[in-house]
């Protein structure tokens, strides 16, 4: 297997530089002396060592530096694998004496180099993660990028392509921390395991990346390898006049630097594309020559050293012998000491035995201790999870339950407000109990809001939305409240803000709802700031910046840590300041969802700052606005809608707010009263209540929509809008809407599933 390397600062790193110039001098018959051998292998580590002197943090080890070269150029300059091995070795032992992590590392990538030379990979892989260990603890990052690299050759020649991948992919990552790390090794290494991987796309990509790196240097052997990949590449598309091309511009260079290795490779590739062609001839040639270069390399000066290695090794083991048999001859003189000494020994070994039976005895029982246990948490939490679930359900029904008559309440008082003809005296007293009525709704909203968030069942809908125009908004809805506070609010938009941003505009209002809903109320006399800031924006992602600040009466050092938390409110002996302590851990864990979180800064006495920051997407979509249709209009061209609702006081409060709006209505007790009344007369809308007996809301429209598919049908609803709506979907419905109904949320429902009326307004 042929694998590209670079030099990198390290004793063994130029050592591969040279690995290549030696082969071919080996196979040439050419004998290099050991003085131009010396002059090449310092000449790279000058170069190497200037490159990486910024990153050496540690002193200098002349002692380590000579064995780790030493090392180098036994293995490199004379082949002498094991007198390599040793000063590779003799360097760790020093440099662990030392407890000098660099000097560490560097000798365990020795010694997995030594074992690459020896093809034993396996060895060879474990050293190089002893290396990565140690480079670590040092935080070298040269040494960390180009130990990747070793791994990912040990995984190439151990035919683990995919890991291969996983470590030139590292070093990429790791070399981009600093400016002189040179990419070119990974990203040409990455190309030849995608071909082997047959992902020829993936491949050629860093085919591409190698391709402009290699132009800026004179690499010969990187560029014989780029077109040998490249041809393989075009092989695979069928492009075989661009393969044959690229594979010969390779075969020239190859030949012209006597690269045996490449050949080989590239006679194969031939071969198999003369096949593709059916020129039987040439691929036969090529075959021929394929075969004359791996006789060659049968010969290759690695495997001898392999021999010479094992016949030392052997060697070293005959001497060992016959030391072991000058000790056994002078342990003969001394039976009685041995036999002393094996009775001893034989008595520990029983100790040891009986202690680690009883180790095992013990580890038994306490792992069927363990066992026993871990049934019994398995058990206490299916039952924490139905009762959970149970709670939940009891939380969602009682809820519905609840909002069914507050709509009937919220409704007709809302009614009584509008008209004119109550004294002013009531309406004091029907202001109240709407606020009562809103208190009690908003409660009921918060308790299933935290509901939801604890089952998971929230998810985020993002659609495009304009930032200024939403706080705009937002801002203008609490106008009545800062006012009754004697409160100015004061909106802050960045004008660098993107016009379109994609975020779940419902979730982000709630957080701000609550937010600038808390600063009014802590706050009397004063102002409330809201200000958006863009941060930062990169790759079409805007990062934002949302602060509430309020100079109300701010948060005592004690109570910090208590506002996120359930239930929990400042000032509670405050008779005027009242709530459900719910919206602060309401904002913190939908900012969760949102990969966001909420930061407090507040001083007791001179207000309270709140911020968190959203990434958001920018969009080249416009931002969809409701049009704001609540003036004093009403319509030239009346429009009927059917109301389907089987609850007589809700009926009332919904033919009361269409009337005010202008449209006509016809109402349906229940759903096939509804069925049979569309059958006889055209609506130009339908409000569908979805629980009723006989025929529920999903059924009747159903049946609906065998006979009218045209209608708009709105599902009114007292449960959750996410809980119900692709039920809603799935049944033909166009859209859902809450109960309690405001005026203005049925009309802008309404028009927005009936575009022709905005062409009635006056």
């Amino acid at each position: 297997m042929c694998y590209y390397n670079l030099s990198c600062g390290l004793v063994i790193f130029k050592s591969f530089a040279l690995k290549n110039t030696i082969y071919t001098a080996y196979f040439l018959k050419i004998r290099f002396t050991k003085k131009v051998l010396i002059f090449i292998y310092f000449m790279l580590h000058s170069l190497c060592y200037a490159q990486n002197q910024k990153e050496i943090t540690f002193p200098k080890n002349d002692s380590l530096d000579f064995l780790l070269n030493k090392s180098s150029n036994l293995l490199f300059d004379d082949f002498k694998v094991k007198e390599s091995l040793e000063y590779a070795v003799m360097a760790a032992n020093y440099a662990h004496q030392l407890k000098n992590e660099y000097y560490i590392s560097e000798s365990y990538y020795a010694i997995a180099a030594n074992y690459d030379v020896i093809s034993d990979f396996n060895a060879a892989e474990e050293n190089y993660k002893k290396a990565l260990k140690h480079a670590k603890l040092c935080n070298n990052l040269y040494l960390i990028a180009y130990i990747y690299i070793g791994l990912g050759n040990s995984a190439i020649d151990n035919k683990n392509l995919k890991s291969s991948v996983l470590y030139y992919k590292k070093s990429l990552e790791t070399g981009k921390s600093f400016d002189k790390y040179s990419p070119l090794a990974a990203t040409l290494n990455l190309a030849r395991s995608y071909t082997y991987l047959s992902e020829y796309e993936k491949a050629h990509h860093y085919l591409s990346l190698s391709e402009e790196m290699i132009k800026k240097s004179n690499d010969l052997q990187g560029d014989c390898e780029i077109k040998y990949l490249k041809g393989r590449y075009f092989l695979s598309k069928n492009e075989n006049q661009l393969a044959e091309a690229y594979l010969n511009k390779a075969l020239d260079v190859a030949f012209q630097n006597n690269m045996f290795r490449q050949l080989l490779l590239i006679y194969k590739a031939r071969a198999e594309l003369y096949k593709n062609t059916n020129d039987y001839k040439k691929a036969f040639q090529n075959l021929n020559s394929f075969q004359e270069i791996q006789e060659k390399l049968k010969l290759e000066q690695i495997e001898v050293t392999k021999i010479n290695f094992n016949v030392d090794e052997y060697e070293r083991e005959l001497k060992e012998v016959k030391k072991e048999r000058e000790y056994q001859t002078n342990l003969a003189k001394n039976n009685r000491t041995i036999i002393i000494i094996s009775a001893i020994g034989i008595m520990i070994m029983l100790g040891t035995i009986f202690l680690l039976l009883q180790a095992y005895r013990s580890k038994k029982t306490l792992s069927l201790h363990l066992k026993e246990k871990n049934e019994e948490l398995l058990t206490a939490k299916s039952k924490a999870e139905k009762l959970t679930q149970i709670k939940s359900q009891f939380i969602s029904t009682v809820s519905h339950e609840l909002r069914t008559p507050l709509y009937g309440v919220i409704g007709i008082t809302s009614l009584l407000l509008d008209d004119t003809e109550v004294l002013k005296k009531h309406k004091k007293l029907l202001k109240s109990l709407k606020f009562s009525g809103d208190y009690l709704l908003n409660l009921i909203n918060n308790v299933l809001k935290i509901g939801e968030i604890e089952s998971q069942k929230i998810k985020l809908h993002k659609k495009p939305v304009n930032l200024k125009e939403l706080c705009q908004n937002l801002l203008n809805s609490f106008n009545y409240q800062a006012n009754s506070h004697h409160n100015e609010l004061i909106l802050e938009i960045d004008d660098k803000l993107p016009k379109s941003l994609l975020v779940d505009s419902l979730r982000l209002t709630e957080i701000l709802i609550n937010l600038v809903g808390n600063a009014i109320k802590y706050t009397e006399n004063g102002k409330v700031w809201l200000r958006v800031k863009l941060i930062a924006i990169e790759d079409n992602t805007a990062d934002i910046l949302f602060e509430i600040e309020d100079n109300g009466i701010g948060i005592p050092d004690n109570k910090k840590e208590l506002v996120f938390e359930k239930f929990s409110q400042i000032n509670r002996e405050l008779d005027k300041l009242d709530g459900t302590g719910l919206g602060l851990s309401i904002v913190k864990k939908l900012l969760q969802i949102m990969d966001s979180q909420i930061y407090l800064d507040s001083t007791h006495g001179k207000g309270t700052k709140l911020n968190f920051t959203l990434s958001l997407q920018t969009t080249l979509e416009n931002s969809y606005v409701l049009p704001n249709y609540h003036k004093s209009t009403f319509m030239t061209n009346h429009k009927s809608i059917l109301i389907v609702e089987d609850n007589k006081i809700n009926q009332i409060v919904t033919r009361n707010l269409l009337y005010n709006l202008g449209y006509d209505c016809t109402i349906a007790e229940d759903g096939m009263k509804a069925v049979e009344i569309v059958k006889k007369e055209n609506f130009d809308l339908i409000l569908m209540d979805l629980n009723m007996p006989l025929l529920n809301g999903y059924e009747a429209t159903k049946l609906i929509r065998k006979t009218n598919i045209s209608v708009p049908i709105i599902a009114l609803t007292a449960s959750e809008l996410e809980e119900i709506e692709e039920k809603c979907k799935a049944a033909g419905m166009n859209d859902t809407i809450n109960k309690p109904l405001s005026k203005n949320t049925l009309d802008d429902i309404i028009r927005k599933n009936i575009p022709s009326i905005n062409d009635t307004l006056i």
